[in-house]
């Protein structure tokens, strides 16, 4: 399955993932703010990236949440659709600063994903290091075939 599969950016559409996917590109080769001049400065929307990772098992996603107070992240798994939410705070000026660039994007972020296979919403686990979110999710258990015996008169 293709990422588009299964990344759903809380109902930004295609042209926006078209948009951002181009900005990446161009931040990659030609530096952060060409990206940042393609959107407009101060954009006051943050998208954070993920991966996603599907095994036997089940699936795990990992999201880029750095300088994010974790307990103010809310993740919640509903009918299929994984959602992450949250907000980065932007920076806070002073009076005797003078701010000369601005290129972390701030605001608040949303992120659905939709899983193709019942996930085991019992045994969801999700943990908070360095900066990174990791959600485990485990597949729901298949039933095995149960051998009937016939009975006989």
């Amino acid at each position: 399955m293709t990422r588009s599969d299964y990344v759903n950016r809380g109902g930004y559409g295609a042209l926006e993932d078209l948009s951002q996917d181009m900005e990446r590109v161009f931040d990659s080769l030609l530096g952060r703010t060409v990206g940042t001049v393609l959107r407009g400065t101060h954009s006051e929307k943050y998208v954070p990236a993920l991966d996603i990772v599907e095994t036997k098992e089940g699936f795990s996603v990992s999201v880029d949440l750095p300088g994010i107070d974790p307990t103010q992240v809310r993740v919640e798994m509903h009918d299929g659709k994984l959602t992450i939410a949250g907000k980065r705070e932007g920076l806070k000026e002073k009076t005797d600063e003078t701010v000369h660039r601005i290129e972390r994007s701030n605001g608040s972020f949303l992120r659905a994903v939709s899983l193709p296979s019942e996930v085991d919403t019992e045994q969801i686990d999700a943990s908070y290091e360095h900066g990174v979110l990791k959600i485990s999710l485990p597949k729901v258990a298949k039933q095995q075939p149960k051998k009937i015996q016939i009975r006989t008169s």
